[in-house]
């Protein structure tokens, strides 16, 4: 086996390992961002966006390479659409909050709108995360053997050559 088809054959095996892996860190990312920085930091005037902008570029790289696994129920979508969603809905309402407060407001509106609005989608979002892991890890049970076999073999044709 040449070393271009072994680098082709860890990406291929390693990907349900990876998928699995961001299935499962993005909510587990979210859930203390909602509960340090939203609650606990918003006190000082910190901002979650950053944060935000880096899980929904995990959750791009996630949804990517979801789309990839055959094996896994069409399920696995619901998550990343959901935190789209979120993401394109959470832009509308920051528009709402500059409109209301450039008019002579608080935001509170605004606030509360996203509050009632984005909070359920994301836990249902996370709910779904912690499914679509377990579809994955039903549909390839021996992932991660599989993605070590394949990084072994990729490094010893590299290391050979």
């Amino acid at each position: 086996m040449d070393l271009k088809a072994a680098k082709a054959e860890l990406r291929e095996k390693s990907r349900p390992y990876q998928t699995y892996s961001y299935y499962l860190i993005i909510p587990i990312f979210i859930i203390p961002i909602f509960i340090i920085l939203v609650f606990l930091l918003s006190l000082v005037g910190y901002n979650k966006g950053t944060f935000g902008t880096i899980v929904f570029v995990f959750v791009i790289f996630a949804h990517v390479w979801a789309s990839k696994l055959d094996l896994v129920r069409k399920r696995k979508h619901v998550a990343p659409i959901l935190m789209y969603v979120t993401q394109g809905l959470g832009v509308v309402l920051m528009v709402l909050l500059v409109t209301e407060v450039s008019a002579g407001g608080t935001g509170n509106i605004a606030l509360g709108l996203s509050s009632l609005i984005l909070l359920p989608i994301e836990i249902i979002a996370i709910v779904f995360f912690f499914i679509s892991a377990n579809d994955i890890k039903k549909a390839y049970p021996t992932m991660k053997e599989d993605a070590k076999a394949a990084r072994l073999e990729y490094q010893e044709l590299r290391r050979s050559k």
